[in-house]
């Protein structure tokens, strides 16, 4: 087996940031197995001062791409599909709040069926169709998780949106998910697999030292215990136990990315002008100024030449 890039093999009877155990749950992936990586401060697991540990679930990138990743494609589709009707309403001379108040398919019929059969407004009737059509049928698989196949068509057709998520979430800019490459598992097989980092969950310092020990199917389901809601087993899951560990730097990464996502503070933007009334001291205003536009990067740091 080739060994991992982004794993070590975890450690005997260790359970700390970074530790990958199998068995986990997520909210959206009821069908299908999920893992949990631990994000618990080290020092808090090392010392034992913790009474629950935290997690986020860990699932695979096929299942991610026609899941979270699918809607976000289809979200950006719809926001195409929408600004396409607000151009067309647009161009025959329609408020897009139309759309707001109307159903598509009232909005053709009222305005754009009659003209059907007009020379001079055919085409344009067709381009409303097509993208009322374009849009109908995202909204549809959007609001829809039944048909796998169905949404697996839908991105085909769409393929363009779907490469570019995945583009976003392979060079780390899609906030709220982290790529995990070649993570072993307990089959002793390795995939990429995508990190939930807006989903976190906890489980019980008591059940970890199971999970540690290796927890059962068999033992944890005659326990009955509907509380809990991990260890989840799905399918062939038959054993709770740590299968990896998220080394450094990427465990730092992740940890960074996560925390981004709770500190994000905004402030308003510098105004321009001021800042630019504050070289008048030095004369490097007036490039500034010039032609009452904001300067050029090459004009900024330029005097102004003396005219003849």
């Amino acid at each position: 087996m080739t060994k991992s890039l982004m794993f070590d093999e975890p450690r005997a009877n260790e359970f700390t940031q970074g530790t990958v155990f199998s068995c986990s749950y997520a909210e959206n992936y009821q069908n299908t197995s999920v893992f949990g990586l631990v994000i618990t401060a080290r020092c808090d697991a090392a010392q034992d001062k913790t009474q629950i540990y935290n997690y986020i679930p860990v699932v695979s990138l096929n299942d991610w791409v026609l899941a979270d990743g699918a809607n976000i494609a289809m979200d950006r589709i719809h926001a195409d599909c929408l600004n396409t009707l607000k151009n067309l309403l647009k161009s025959e001379s329609l408020s897009e709040s139309l759309l707001h108040t109307k159903g598509v398919d009232e909005i053709y019929e009222a305005h754009f069926r009659h003209k059907e059969n007009d020379g001079r407004s055919a085409t344009r009737c067709q381009k409303m169709k097509s993208a009322m059509e374009a849009y109908k049928e995202n909204k549809k698989h959007r609001a829809s998780c039944d048909s796998i196949e169905a949404r697996r068509d839908h991105l085909k057709a769409n393929a363009t949106k779907m490469e570019s998520v995945v583009k976003e979430l392979t060079d780390n800019r899609l906030a709220g998910f982290y790529l995990l490459q070649q993570m072993p598992t307990l089959s002793g097989a390795s995939g990429n697999y995508v990190a939930l980092l807006c989903e976190i969950h906890h489980i019980p310092t008591s059940l970890v030292r199971e999970i540690v020990a290796g927890l059962s199917k068999d033992v944890w389901v005659s326990r009955n215990d509907k509380r809990m809601r991990c260890p989840r087993f799905y399918g062939d899951d038959d054993l709770a136990a740590p299968v990896a560990k998220l080394k450094s730097p990427w465990i730092e990464h992740l940890m960074q990315q996560f925390s981004m996502l709770f500190s994000r503070i905004g402030v308003t933007d510098n105004d321009f002008t001021s800042v630019k009334r504050s070289l008048s001291s030095i004369g490097l205003n007036e490039a500034a100024t010039r032609r009452g536009r904001p300067p050029r990067p090459h004009e900024l740091f330029c005097m102004t030449a003396p005219s003849r």
